[in-house]
């Protein structure tokens, strides 16, 4: 599955790389005048990983950032790439259109560049030189590497040679029309390679083993391998030109003649030479640890086939597990498992008797890399031959959990929160879910009780590994049931935090209490959530940074109920940068959008929410995560209507997720009941907002950003519902459920909601016709969103104001709030909403009383 995030090591750091490297660039290139450039050579030959991160570069760090100065430029051939590879998709992702992308197609020369070049090098007239650049044009097809090599071939049979008499190059045109060349290039290259003496011919074969290039010390250390000299050799094939000697390293000038001095070598000759370099140089690991990597490549390409001897085959394999293990630490998860894997290949039939220790850890960690590279297919098979011959529970653990993620992140959320349940079951942890809710709450609350902040900080780190695994399957409970089943949260979040307190605390530890904090101030109690969501961020630096983005978010979701809301955009910008040095994907999208909700309910100017909104629409789509693009899209789909652009937002994947998931099904409802009430869309408003009622039961267990915006809009539609439906009791129910929430969210934060709760005070008292009391409130409310910079609702409260004083006839009142609010709606860039408000004033005032204070507003796009 092409949606499989995995948040464990292997993918937590192949992306801490990639983020990485994208900073570096992106410092540099902003930091400099100069431009940074980066040239890659050979693309076609790039694993999927080195593609993923030059993309990532591409489109975060460099090109498309407006302050550095970065260009990139790749080379491929583009007769070795297809459909499967690589780099054909990222070719094919239109997304590189965005960082100025242009792609530039070099041909073979024809005829006419031919014989300029010629002319040119040989600093003769085109007329004079054409009989020569027509033969070898014939000869090459204008194949620039053939054409070199070819000159140099003719000058060094003297057939091309320069006249002293004449002063000028000559050719002897009739014997090399004569002289049978071949017509392909990599034969050219093999016949010059054969014409060479036989010590550089030897030289040239052992080097192409190697790869491109190999550098000087390695040379030396090979020299005393193989006990023979080389480097004569090399100096000859570097004066040749088959060889460059760039500072310490011997590279092939050109990877075809790699190929043609490879190519000399039969097949049965390439297996035999390939294991004896392994043999030869698996030893000097100890001296330098990069030549595991040699030594166990030499191997690979030799194959099991090549082993003499019984022993040498878990010799290999051990080897193998070493160099992938290292490259695991180096984050290349695509050449790691192809380490495991060929490890795998080397074991003899009866490994899983024999070797059982090497044999588990090859599988364990090849299941990890596999599901790292979105390998499913490999992963269950290796995991079913651990569950097969797993000699105990304990040794499968590691293989069920990739499984387990594998299954949550592949739309099968609910068959992996059943499969994490049966295996804490086995482990004997049982959630005890059929318990009342109440009294798990309570519960978890008077363990609590128990401990000073001091005494949890200090508790011992967890040192028990069926434990520490178990604290994982936990975590991951906690993420997948509180977007399926967010009732059974206290359970799972109690067991963390009992087994923390018990066992010790281990990296998942913190998850347990920023959960715990995040639901108990949904419910009510925010001045204990808040203690609670502090607590597990001053866990992070005691049992280290695994987890620190998820914690992050969740603990700035807490206090944005606490704090002024502007300064929740910081601390989103920490978690965002927590999770990407941590590899997790999923929660620095998740950081990312918060973010976003904050500046739209902060009243950030909606042209920036338009652009921030891209932004993350992009990185969801990159990252291939559906739920965080639909429900980016939707926001955006508002913010282009407040603005009053004509763009069109299409949403591919909205109709099947708003089916299948409640949190954007939800999403879905609020956004449309939102908007037909910024519009003044009556009928529309209240279908939606009933529909919304009626999911919002399933609704996320923790205090979110979005619940704000929830409160406030539900019980502004529902107070204007009541005012015209004959089901007023049920719609004032409803309406002063939510004015009593924003009013006990004003109790802990004034700054952001004081406002807000006095706006559905000045609406419900409207509603029961007590007009004075309604006036103080809409001042209130008008001044609060004023002195608490939100402007968009002190736009809201002037219109709303508007439409009381118009409802008791008080025209001039009415229409000093309506320019007033026409005004702050347009400081706010909701041009849309200004010319609504226009047409809206322009049918309910005669035109004398507005012509000269009101005119519709242009959107700046």
């Amino acid at each position: 599955s092409n949606c499989i995030i995995h948040d464990e090591g292997c993918t937590n750091a192949q992306n801490r790389v990639q983020y990485l490297l994208c900073r570096f660039v992106e410092v540099l290139s902003s930091t400099f005048a100069a431009t940074v450039t980066l040239c890659l050579d050979d693309l076609q030959w790039a694993d999927s990983t080195s593609i993923a991160a030059v993309n990532q570069l591409l489109l975060t760090g460099g090109l498309a950032s407006q302050n550095t100065h970065f260009f990139f430029l790749g080379c491929y051939r583009d007769g070795e790439t297809d459909n499967c590879n690589p780099l054909w998709k990222s070719l094919c992702n239109n997304n590189l259109v965005n960082a100025g992308s242009t792609d530039v197609k070099l041909d073979c020369m024809d005829e006419e560049t031919l014989t300029t070049m010629v002319s040119e090098t040989l600093c003769l007239l085109p007329r004079l030189t054409r009989s020569l650049s027509s033969i070898i044009y014939h000869k090459t097809k204008g194949n620039p590497l053939f054409v070199t090599r070819l000159l140099t071939s003719l000058s060094k049979d003297g057939l091309l040679r320069p006249s002293l008499r004449r002063r000028r190059w000559e050719w002897d045109k009739e014997k090399i029309l004569c002289q049978k060349l071949p017509d392909d290039v990599a034969e050219f290259l093999m016949h010059t390679i054969i014409s060479l003496p036989y010590d550089v011919k030897s030289v040239l074969t052992i080097l192409s083993c190697f790869g491109a290039s190999v550098d000087s010390s390695f040379v030396k250390k090979l020299e005393g391998a193989l006990d023979r000299a080389l480097l004569d050799g090399i100096d000859t094939a570097v004066a040749e030109g088959l060889l460059d000697k760039i500072d310490d390293h011997y590279r092939f000038s050109h990877d075809r003649i790699q190929e043609a001095a490879y190519n000399m070598m039969n097949s049965l000759d390439r297996c035999k030479f390939h294991f004896s370099y392994g043999l030869v140089l698996a030893p000097l690991e100890a001296e330098e640890d990069d030549y595991i990597f040699t030594a166990a490549t030499q191997f690979n390409l030799a194959g099991p086939e090549a082993v003499e001897e019984k022993g040498q085959n878990a010799i290999i394999a051990d080897l193998n597990l070493r160099a992938g293990k290292k490259a695991m630490d180096m984050s290349h998860f695509e050449v790691a498992y192809s380490y495991f894997d060929h490890g795998i290949t080397f074991l003899r039939k009866k490994h899983w008797e024999e070797h059982y220790a090497l044999s588990l850890e090859l599988f364990d960690l090849a299941a990890r890399c596999a599901l790292t590279n979105g390998d499913i297919v490999s992963l269950k098979l290796l995991s079913e031959q651990v569950i097969a011959y797993g000699r105990s529970y304990e040794d499968k653990l590691n293989v069920l959990y990739l499984v387990t993620c594998s299954l949550a992140f592949s739309s099968k959320l609910p068959e992996s929160i059943e499969k994490g349940l049966d295996i804490l079951a086995n482990l004997g942890i049982d959630l005890q879910e059929s318990r009342n809710t109440e009294a798990c709450i309570q519960e978890t609350t008077t363990l609590l009780s128990t401990r000073t902040d001091d005494e949890i900080l200090n508790t011992r780190q967890m040192t028990e590994p069926t434990m520490i695994i178990a604290l994982k399957f936990l975590a991951k409970l906690e993420l997948g049931m509180t977007q399926i089943k967010p009732r059974f949260i206290p359970f799972v979040t109690q067991k963390i935090i009992e087994l923390s307190l018990a066992k010790g605390m281990s990296p998942m530890s913190p998850i347990g209490f920023v959960y715990f904090g995040a639901f108990i101030s949904k419910r009510g109690d925010i001045s204990s959530g808040y203690r609670y969501v502090k607590l597990a961020l001053s866990l992070l630096d005691k049992v280290g940074r695994e987890s620190a983005g998820e914690v992050i978010c969740m603990a700035t979701q807490v206090k944005i109920f606490v704090e002024p809301i502007q300064a929740a955009l910081e601390h989103h910008n920490d978690g965002y940068a927590a999770s990407m040095v941590a590899g997790d994907v999923y929660n620095a999208l998740l950081n990312t959008s918060l973010r976003r909700a904050c500046m739209y309910v902060a009243g950030v100017n909606l042209q920036t929410m338009q652009e921030e909104y891209d932004e993350i629409g992009r990185l969801a789509k990159e990252n291939n995560h559906s739920i965080f693009l639909v429900q980016a899209k939707q926001v955006q789909r508002d913010v282009l209507r407040l603005i009053g652009s004509d763009e069109e937002v299409t949403i591919p994947e909205e109709e099947k997720l708003v089916a299948s998931n409640n949190s954007v099904l939800k999403s879905f409802f609020f956004r449309n009941a939102h908007i037909s009430f910024m519009f003044r869309s009556y009928d529309d408003a209240k279908e939606y907002v009933s529909k919304f009622y009626d999911c919002r039961e399933n609704a996320w267990a923790h205090l979110m950003v979005t619940h704000i915006n929830n409160a406030l809009y539900t019980g502004l539609i529902s107070f204007w519902v009541a005012r015209k439906s004959r089901d007023a009791q049920c719609w004032f129910a409803r309406g002063n459920e939510s004015k009593l929430t924003l009013k006990r969210w004003a109790e802990s934060s004034p700054w952001t909601f004081e406002n807000k709760w006095h706006l559905l005070e000045a609406e419900e008292s409207f509603s029961h016709n007590d007009y004075e009391v309604a006036k103080l409130f809409y001042k209130q409310a008008i001044s609060s969103a004023k002195l608490h910079k939100f402007v968009h609702e002190e736009a809201l409260a002037y219109e709303l104001a508007a439409y009381f004083y118009l409802e008791l006839g008080e025209m001039e009142q009415s229409m000093e709030y309506f320019l007033a609010a026409h005004e702050r709606y347009h400081e706010w860039g909701a041009f849309g909403k200004c010319n609504s408000l226009f047409e809206f004033v322009k049918s309910s005032f005669s035109p004398t009383s507005i012509e000269s204070d009101f005119s519709p507003s242009v959107s700046g796009n």
